[in-house]
């Protein structure tokens, strides 16, 4: 990163977000993100969960004992990932709390 995009980058943090520190402006936009990506998972599973009326370890079981067709097979990816990633969000969360709210 140049010293003139660093500079456009803690002005615009100084104007959004006044009296907060260029590391707990960074912070901050990281919790909102993983806020954001954390609910994308959870409705990504409240679609699967609906879509097959199973929740996921009885789907899985499904796909396993199964020869399923490719559109199921790559839910079950899908679903996989979202069902990873939500335990990986609220860790990151949880990280990323502690430094935002830290004086």
């Amino acid at each position: 990163m140049t010293t003139t995009t660093m500079a456009l980058l803690q002005d615009s943090a100084r104007r959004l977000f006044p009296d907060v520190g260029f590391d707990q402006v960074f912070a901050q936009l990281l919790l909102e993100r993983a806020q954001r990506n954390l609910i994308k998972y959870r409705t990504t599973i409240r679609n699967f969960e609906s879509k097959y009326g199973v929740d996921f370890p009885a789907f899985r079981q499904q796909v396993l004992s199964n020869q399923p067709a490719f559109e199921v097979e790559q839910d079950y990816f899908d679903w996989e990932l979202a069902v990873t990633a939500i335990s990986d969000m609220e860790d990151e969360i949880k990280r990323l709390r502690r430094i935002v709210q830290s004086p």
